[in-house]
């Protein structure tokens, strides 16, 4: 295998470049993107295609074809530099090809060069030489089969002469009968191949226009079928590319849903602490105006205490509409703990 060294960059400037050009810029074009095919990764050739050179894989096969087929760019300059004509004329056998792009053909009575002639006129042209050669080869091929036939007719009639001449000369009267039988059997069969040689050329060639209508309705099934392939493909990119947008619309809300539940949470946490901070100075600010006083010291604790706890069932009733009664419950049966262990303690 050959190592690849070039940059995927340099051929696509490349490629642009003979794009722009007459000429051998088709062979180029198809040797460089018979390169790149070779130098992109398994899966990215269609892509590469489509985004840096413009060109459909159909196309882009075309031009390799051509690259590999035609070894003589002034080949291509004959033909006017069509590359439709020569993916035509790869029908052809290589020797034959450049004999047909070389001459002049006569096409409705006017000589013309491939050069010349339209691409239906060559395509007309190149039916007819098709037809031709189809029509010698059967022709040959029946010539060959009365050929071989009449020889073993002969054979066979001289073989069963010779043999009656050796074994039974009393029936040379019934050999020569026989001999004049096969001679008459060999010219009947030549009459008959003359009739059906005359038959096969007079044999019309099809209408053109049936064939003709039979490839457009061929190409515009085939069109219609690329062309439903290429809706449906379409189709599921859409409701692809939708679906993704709904999900990531979602994916967005969840993401706002959860930052302001955050901001929520974190001014909670700071108002809680401003409030605590604001009941930590009041019972100092209460236990130094109290003095010793035992009494008045129990009930500045006790005052803040039910303040928590008031806090707490009202901390309660929010998560029971937040989160459901059960998050709820469960808080309830932790304070309800804490003031049985209270009251065991009394």
């Amino acid at each position: 295998m050959n190592e690849i060294t070039r940059p995927i960059e340099v051929i696509t400037q490349e490629i642009n470049f003979y794009k722009l050009q007459a000429g051998n810029a088709i062979i180029e074009i198809g040797k460089r993107l018979h390169e790149a095919k070779l130098t992109l990764p398994h899966g990215a050739w269609g892509a590469w295609l489509q985004n840096e050179v413009e060109f459909s894989e159909r196309t882009a096969q075309n031009f390799m074809r051509i690259a590999k087929e035609y070894r003589n760019p002034q080949l291509i300059a004959d033909m006017g530099n069509s590359a439709t004509k020569a993916l035509l004329l790869l029908s052809l056998p290589a020797d034959e090809r450049e004999e047909f792009i070389g001459e002049a053909h006569e096409i409705d009575g006017e000589e013309k060069t491939v050069a010349d002639m339209t691409t239906k006129e060559m395509e007309r042209l190149l039916k007819e030489l098709e037809a031709e050669r189809a029509e010698k080869e059967k022709l040959q091929s029946q010539l060959d089969l009365f050929r071989t036939e009449k020889d073993n007719a002969v054979d066979a009639a001289y073989k069963e002469t010779e043999d009656k001449l050796e074994a039974l000369l009393s029936q040379k009267e019934a050999a020569e009968t026989a001999q004049k039988e096969a001679e008459e059997k060999i010219a009947a069969m030549e009459t008959e191949m003359d009739e059906l040689r005359m038959q096969a050329e007079q044999t019309a060639i099809p209408d053109e226009s049936e064939l003709e209508r039979i490839r457009r309705e061929a190409e515009n099934t085939a069109n219609q079928k690329a062309e439903e392939a290429m809706q449906k493909k379409l189709d599921k990119a859409k409701k692809d590319a939708e679906k993704a947008k709904k999900e990531a619309k979602e994916a967005q809300a969840a993401i706002e849903a959860h930052e302001a539940a955050q901001k929520e949470a974190e001014e909670a946490m700071l108002k809680a602490k401003e409030e605590l901070a604001q009941v930590k100075a009041d019972t100092e600010k209460k236990l130094k105006a109290a003095g010793s006083s035992g009494i008045t010291v129990f009930k500045v604790h006790f005052e803040a205490v039910q303040g928590e706890i008031n806090k707490m069932l009202t901390c309660i009733d929010g998560v029971e509409e937040s989160e459901g009664k059960e998050e709820a419950d469960k808080l309830r049966k932790a304070l309800q703990s804490l003031c049985q262990s209270v009251q065991d303690n009394l």
